[in-house]
């Protein structure tokens, strides 16, 4: 089977910028968040993706509170 290259299938599925944050690392130590769909290392300087609802997770509001995390811009 070969496959075109000229004319790439529609996207199934979109992006919504409003369903995602970045949560950067401002702190000086790398964290470790045990979230309910595993252990996440964010490092320390590093920005990273999330779905809106974390901020329901005591943990992220208790790093965002102590100025160790910050919501960043798309």
């Amino acid at each position: 089977m070969r496959l075109s290259l000229r004319n790439p299938p529609e996207d199934t599925w979109e992006i919504s910028r409003e369903q995602y944050i970045w949560l950067e690392n401002i702190g000086d130590e790398h964290l470790m968040l045990r979230l309910a769909s595993g252990d996440f290392r964010f490092d320390k300087g590093r920005k990273y993706r999330f779905r809106r609802d974390i901020l329901d997770d005591p943990k992220v509001h208790a790093l965002l509170d102590a100025r160790k995390l910050a919501i960043r811009e798309n």
